[in-house]
């Protein structure tokens, strides 16, 4: 893994690099990559890298690299898992290969393959490949969008990056929040591509790539998941399934630096682990996150797995004292990003990091095999509507009065967003179970110049469900919505972010895209099992219970969740007070203030369980003093687009 970084007058503007910009950029980047560094220009095109040494940690792996004809150039963020078959099938075909690297290897795939090179690759990346002779620059994303890859065009300039702060460290790159962007944070917490928090500033969708030729900057998807069932036994679905998982997780164990893996008391990690213990001759590392709130423990559960696969176990304390590390994740996610879980993984791919180089790690299996619970519930909200409307309301009516709770997962929790979500259509629905902030709380909380005419984006989420191809079953439908909007806009964030911010290299072997095409054509029984208390991901668990422990097989499903409920009646309450009361946030951000604090009061009262909403409005307000407060950067931030008609004639615009 490595952070990259480039600037192209894409436009021929005659746009200068002022000394010193193009530098800052790359170094903003350093966390990404502490093992190297390094700039490439030429004519209108600047290639910065910073590397995080994986394969051929040599000099001869330096990026960003020129292939030997002189006619490529580029920097690479990720890994090539098979690029070694691929290295060997380009030798055959007469390319001369010096380097145990993947960059070289891509370098070479796009000289004999072209653009066509992309549909090839097995791996987890981001890279800029710049064509000497066609003017031409390639800029790819891989499949299920596990790294990022951020870009502006604004001015006819081209600035691309891996985090936004390389961007934002061009003074000439007009820096302003983004209304429709922080309005997407409020409604789920995290921002989803390709909007960003900043105006003008993208992210690439997965599985797309751009073509920069000619003046004109051409996106084009090259990979779409068919979810078209393929009728099969199970029991050979199973032994396949098993196969595919191993080949996945051994493929993703190359590495020239040392290895380990994250395991929690779930049954994803304790399935990569495990798969790690038997591709590895000898025991492997694995590490965890100890609470003191019980409820939210599973240090117990990775300590039995730990045992039962026989790995070298490191357990991380994590106290409710968030204040400094949640400064550190609001800088590391510069796009505003409010899964709580963040906090942990922070301290997680720090203990491990003094270790490992390299962690492979259980994210994707839910999103892939049905694992959460909401696509259970929104099968049965289907059938919740068809009880006659006025006894939903009383049933409305009683579920508001349900004591609020500290507790991971409430009852409160879980039966108010079953109740509002079951009133959306379909699609909206399975949208609902992610909202941070309903359309109803936005209101009562916001500016009304702020909510305005905006899209909404619990709509983006719902297009993804009616987008899946084909004839998708419901849960195939689910699972697509998931995998296009959920799982890259915030799960793999939170992991890519919190690992690299400490130059820890992450894998995701249940991602591999061989093996998500594999399940996506499995029956939905496979996966959602008809009957039993452990329904979701019924071929993972049956795996495991032919090759670890049932112990393991029938674990509920958990999450990795911090005690946010709590910590915002608590350690977090008074950050939150402080934050909001800020003055260019106060005046300027999207909260009614006098609104908002009443609300975290009621909170605080156990009146609501509103720790999530809250936590999102505390990210915010420190991601806009990060980003747009005093001091935070050398030049005056215009004031919000929304926020100029008041201040030219003292009264709110509308627009």
């Amino acid at each position: 893994m490595c952070g990259i970084a480039g600037l192209l007058d894409y436009r021929r503007v005659g746009y200068q690099v002022e000394p010193g910009t193009f530098d800052r950029m790359v170094d903003s980047l350093s966390h990404r990559g502490p093992d190297g560094r390094g700039v490439w220009h030429d004519g209108p095109i600047w290639l910065g890298h910073r590397r995080l040494a994986i394969l051929d940690p040599t000099p001869a792996g330096a990026q960003p690299m020129i292939h030997p004809s002189g006619l490529f150039a580029i920097t690479f963020n990720g890994e090539i898992y098979n690029y070694r078959e691929l290295r060997a099938d380009l030798k055959r075909r007469g390319h001369v290969l010096r380097t145990d690297c993947d960059t070289e290897v891509l370098l070479a795939a796009y000289a004999q393959w072209g653009t066509g090179a992309a549909t090839r690759l097995n791996g987890i990346f981001a890279f800029a490949l710049w064509d000497i002779a066609r003017q031409r620059l390639w800029l790819v994303r891989d499949r299920l969008g596990v790294k990022p890859l951020f870009y502006s065009t604004a001015g006819g300039v081209l600035r691309f990056a891996s985090e936004p702060k390389a961007i934002l460290a061009d003074p000439r790159f007009a820096r302003r929040p983004c209304r429709q962007g922080i309005y997407a944070f409020l409604t789920f917490g995290y921002v989803p591509a390709p909007w960003t928090g900043f105006e003008g500033l993208e992210q690439l969708p997965p599985a797309h790539e751009a073509v920069v030729e000619g003046g004109q900057m051409r996106l084009r998807r090259y990979w779409s998941l068919s979810m078209q069932e393929t009728p099969c036994d199970y029991e050979a679905a199973l032994d396949e399934f098993e196969q595919r998982f191993q080949q996945a997780v051994s493929r993703q164990m190359v590495s020239h630096v040392p290895l380990g893996g994250f395991l929690s008391g779930g049954i994803d990690s304790a399935a990569v682990v495990h798969g790690m213990a038997r591709s590895h001759s000898g025991p492997v590392r694995s590490y965890s996150v100890r609470f003191s709130e019980r409820s939210y423990d599973e240090s117990t559960d990775a300590r039995v797995a730990a045992g039962l696969i026989g790995s070298e176990h490191t357990e991380i304390g994590v106290s409710l004292d968030m204040g400094e590390t949640l400064e550190r994740v609001v800088d590391y996610c510069e796009d505003p990003f409010a899964d709580s879980s963040a906090l942990a993984v922070y301290h997680l791919c720090r203990a491990a990091r003094e270790h490992v180089t390299v962690a492979l790690a259980g994210d994707g299996a839910d999103e892939m095999l049905a694992g959460y619970p909401t696509y259970r519930a929104t099968s049965l909200a289907a059938r919740y509507r068809c009880i006659p409307a006025v006894l939903r309301r009383i049933v409305g009516w009683g579920v508001r009065r349900l004591p609020a709770s500290d507790r991971r997962y409430s009852l409160h929790q879980f039966a108010s967003r079953f109740v509002a979500g079951a009133e959306e259509p379909e699609g909206r629905d399975f949208a609902s179970w992610r909202v941070h902030l309903s359309r109803a709380d936005k209101q009562s909380v916001c500016r009304e110049d702020f909510l305005g005419d905006q899209d909404d984006p619990i709509e983006w989420y719902a297009e993804q469900y009616h987008a899946a191809p084909g004839a998708a079953t419901p849960l195939k439908r689910m699972l697509h919505a998931d995998l296009a909007f959920y799982l890259p806009s915030d799960m793999l964030v939170k992991v890519d972010r919190m690992s690299m911010a400490h130059g820890l290299e992450v894998r995701v072997p249940f991602l591999d895209h061989e093996l998500v095409e594999y399940c996506a054509s499995l029956p939905d029984d496979f996966l959602l099992a008809p009957h039993g208390s452990c329904r979701g991901k019924r071929i993972l668990r049956d795996m495991l219970r032919r090759r670890l422990a049932p112990v393991v097989a029938s674990r509920p499903k958990r999450g990795f969740n911090v005690p946010i409920e709590k910590a915002m009646r608590g350690a977090l309450f008074d950050r939150l007070l402080e934050a909001v009361r800020r003055p260019g946030f106060r005046h300027e951000g999207p909260f009614e203030t006098a609104r908002l604090l009443d609300f975290a009061e009621r909170h605080r009262r156990r009146e609501i369980d509103a720790g999530h909403a809250l936590y999102s409005a505390l990210v915010l307000a420190l991601w806009w003093s990060r980003w747009f407060g005093q001091g935070s950067t050398g030049h005056r931030i215009p004031a919000p687009h929304w926020l100029q008609a008041r201040q030219g004639s003292g009264r709110a615009s509308a627009a």
